[in-house]
C-alpha cells in the first residue's frame, strides 16, 4: 500500500543514508507481522494497516529511536546536508577572496607583499564567518523541526505523511549548489572588494588601474540590506538541498526570495548617488579618449542608459527567474 510506503519513507529520510536500506527491510517486516497479528488470518483493510502506523507513531519519533539518541547541535538526519553545504560555502569564500587578492595584485604588484598578508588574514577570517553562519542556520533549521515535534502542537496523523518523491518535483542538486556558490562569491566581492567594478585600463606597462562604478561610502550603506537578502537567498538554497524536491511552501519562498532582491535592487538604485559621480570625468582624465571624440560620447551614453536602464535589467531577469518558479508551481502542486 502507497500508505505504507510514504510511511516508511517518512522514517528513513530522517536517518543516516547508510541506515536506510537495513531500517526499510526491518519496518516493512514489523509492519507486516503488526497487521497480521491484529486482523489474525482475516482479510487486511486499509483501515487495519492504518491503524498499526498510527500505533507506530510519529515518523519522526520513530527516527530518533533507530538513531537512539536526540541530543546533537545538527542532528544526523541534516548533518551530511550541513557538511555539504559548509564546503560549497568555504570553496566559495576562498575563490571570491582569491579572484580579489589576485586582481589588486595584478592592479599594483610592488604591493603583493602587504595584499598576501591581508589575502591571508580575509580568508582565514571568511572560513570562521562562512562555519558560523552555516552551523547557525542549520541548528535553527533542526532546532525548529525537532520543537516542532516535541512540543505536539497538532496530534500525528496519516495526512501528514509527505508524498514519495517524483521525477517531475525533483530538484536538480546542480541548481542550488552553482546558487550558493555564485551568491557566497558575489557577496564576498560587493562586501570587501566593491572598488574592484568597474572600467580597468592601463597607463603604461606597470601601472593599471579601475575606475569603480560605484561610490564606495554611499554603496557601504546598503550592505546590512544585501546582507540580509542574500542570507535568505542562501537559506532557501538550503533548504531545496535539504527537501530534495520541491514543495508549495518552498516555491513560495522562493518567490519571497526572489521579491526581496527586487526591492533591494529598488531601494538602492533609486538612489542616483550610489554611482560615482566622477566616473566620466576620470574616463576623459585617462588620456586614452580625446575628450571631444565619437568615442567619449559613445561611453557617455552608454553610462547614462546603465545607470537608468539598470533597474529595468534585474527587472527581466528575476521576472524570468520568477516566471519560471510559478511554472513549477502549476507542474508540482498535484503532488504537494
Amino acid at each position: 500500500m502507497e500508505v505504507v510506503k510514504r510511511y516508511i519513507h517518512a522514517v528513513t529520510q530522517k536517518l543516516p543514508e547508510q541506515q536506510r536500506a537495513d531500517i526499510e527491510k526491518e519496518l516493512y517486516g514489523l509492519i507486516e507481522d503488526m497487521v497480521e497479528e491484529r486482523v489474525q488470518g482475516g482479510e487486511i483493510t486499509q483501515n487495519d494497516v492504518e491503524e498499526v502506523l498510527l500505533e507506530l507513531g510519529n515518523p519522526s519519533d520513530l527516527a530518533d529511536k533507530y538513531r537512539g539518541s536526540k541530543r546533537y547541535l545538527i542532528g544526523p538526519e541534516l548533518f551530511p546536508t550541513y557538511l555539504f553545504v559548509l564546503k560549497i560555502a568555504l570553496a566559495a569564500i576562498a575563490i571570491a577572496t582569491t579572484v580579489a587578492f589576485v586582481i589588486e595584485t595584478l592592479l599594483d604588484p610592488a604591493q603583493i607583499q602587504s595584499e598576501l598578508t591581508s589575502y591571508i588574514s580575509s580568508i582565514i577570517s571568511g572560513f570562521f564567518q562562512g562555519f558560523a553562519w552555516v552551523t547557525i542556520i542549520f541548528f535553527l533549521v533542526d532546532y525548529k523541526g525537532i520543537n516542532k515535534s516535541k512540543l505536539g502542537m497538532d496530534s500525528w496523523k496519516l495526512s501528514d505523511l509527505p508524498p514519495l518523491p517524483n521525477q517531475q518535483a525533483r530538484i536538480k542538486m546542480s541548481e542550488p549548489i552553482v546558487s550558493i556558490t555564485f551568491t557566497i562569491i558575489l557577496l564576498v566581492l560587493l562586501t570587501f572588494s566593491i572598488d574592484l567594478f568597474g572600467v580597468s585600463f592601463t597607463r603604461d606597462i606597470s601601472i593599471r588601474t579601475i575606475i569603480p562604478i560605484f561610490d564606495g561610502e554611499v554603496f557601504h550603506r546598503f550592505l546590512p540590506f544585501i546582507w540580509i537578502v542574500f542570507a535568505i537567498s542562501i537559506l532557501s538554497d538550503i533548504m531545496k538541498i535539504i527537501a530534495g524536491r520541491w514543495s508549495i511552501k518552498l516555491i513560495t519562498f522562493d518567490i519571497v526570495a526572489i521579491v526581496l532582491h527586487f526591492v533591494l535592487a529598488v531601494f538602492m538604485f533609486a538612489d542616483s548617488s550610489i554611482w560615482n559621480p566622477h566616473f566620466m570625468q576620470l574616463i576623459a582624465e585617462t588620456d586614452l579618449i580625446l575628450n571631444d571624440s565619437d568615442a567619449l560620447q559613445t561611453i557617455q551614453t552608454v553610462w547614462s542608459y546603465a545607470t537608468q536602464g539598470i533597474l529595468s535589467i534585474i527587472g527581466v531577469i528575476l521576472g524570468i527567474q520568477l516566471i519560471t518558479t510559478i511554472i513549477k508551481y502549476f507542474k508540482i502542486r498535484d503532488f504537494s
